[in-house]
């Protein structure tokens, strides 16, 4: 199947600027309305990695989640925005990075992902049930608002990774350590992304600055001037991943979806809408120096007697 990414370029987090960039980003594909129906109720999933303060780059520019927002508040939507902080509290992380503000300025709702609900999945090579939050059920689309960044386990992490915290809270720790293989872990995300895209009907990604390095929470803030849109969460991925240097080939979720039978993805496939690649210049990103998946046997002796404690609240 064809997929289509939507760029556009935006220099800086100005509020006028970020929110012509988005729009022109979402009509290059088609217009919000292609994705969203008018009054739908509508869950905004940002990058809220922990509660860490804007300028830090490892969370969604909170600039980014209001452009969004404002339009479907357009389309007359019921907005939820929400994201699982894997220790923070997430009213505090929400505030620290500037969320809280903008939903509380627009109406949006706090979508506190506190309650799961089990979703079978049987066609996952990995995973055969997810304890999802409950607002997967409850609201009618989700807009992926991912951060551009490195990744210290995954190489580079964008839209297919910010969908794994749709488990909430801690018990999804637990399959950094399960799944600790790569292999495994990749196609545990690709299973889980499989389960959610009949709903995520839009992914876009904050690329005006990004982070370089030891990401998702230990790298450096780096501009790269883009911001970035597909329906395709993996096509959206491939053409950021190849935009800041890195090599696609070593996104083990690209690996293994050009294999599998539920997505079979081919970046020949892709069509470019908005900015041309050749016009597009960013700087290199720097990778991450060391991955955290090799830490995992260390890991798992040095909080071994923790992880017993809490066993019933891991996703076992």
């Amino acid at each position: 199947m064809p997929y289509t990414v939507s760029l556009e370029k935006c220099n800086s987090y100005n509020q006028s600027e970020v929110e012509e960039s988005v729009r022109k980003l979402i009509d290059n594909l088609g217009g919000i309305s292609k994705f969203v129906r008018k009054n739908q109720k509508v869950l905004l999933k940002p990058n809220i990695v922990k509660g860490i303060s804007p300028e830090a780059c490892a969370t969604t520019n909170p600039i980014v989640v209001e452009a969004v927002l404002k339009i479907l508040k357009g389309q007359n939507c019921r907005v939820f925005v929400g994201d699982s902080p894997f220790a923070d509290d997430e009213i505090d992380a929400m505030k620290i990075c500037g969320i809280y503000e903008v939903c509380k300025k627009h109406g949006a709702e706090i979508a506190i992902f506190n309650k799961k609900a089990n979703e079978k999945n049987k066609s996952g090579l990995v995973v055969k049930e997810f304890p999802l939050t409950s607002h997967f059920r409850e609201v009618d689309a989700i807009i992926n608002l991912p951060k551009l960044k490195t990744h210290s386990q995954l190489y580079f992490t964008g839209a297919v990774k910010n969908l794994y915290s749709m488990m909430p809270g801690p018990r999804r720790g637990f399959y950094h350590l399960k799944y600790s293989n790569m292999e495994y872990f990749a196609n545990m995300l690709l299973d889980l992304y499989s389960l959610l895209r009949k709903k995520v009907v839009l992914n876009v990604m904050d690329g005006v600055y990004g982070m370089e390095g030891n990401g998702p929470c230990g790298g450096t803030a780096k501009f790269a001037g883009i911001l970035s849109a597909s329906s395709d969460a993996n096509a959206l991925d491939f053409v950021m991943c190849s935009l800041i240097g890195l090599d696609a080939n070593n996104l083990p979720t690209l690996l293994y979806a050009k294999k599998r039978n539920d997505f079979m993805f081919d970046e020949e496939k892709i069509k470019i809408v908005g900015e041309t690649l050749k016009d597009i210049k960013i700087r290199p990103f720097k990778e991450a120096q060391f991955s955290t998946l090799n830490m995992m046997p260390k890991f798992v002796n040095n909080f071994k007697e923790y992880i017993m404690k809490h066993k019933s609240e891991l996703v076992y």
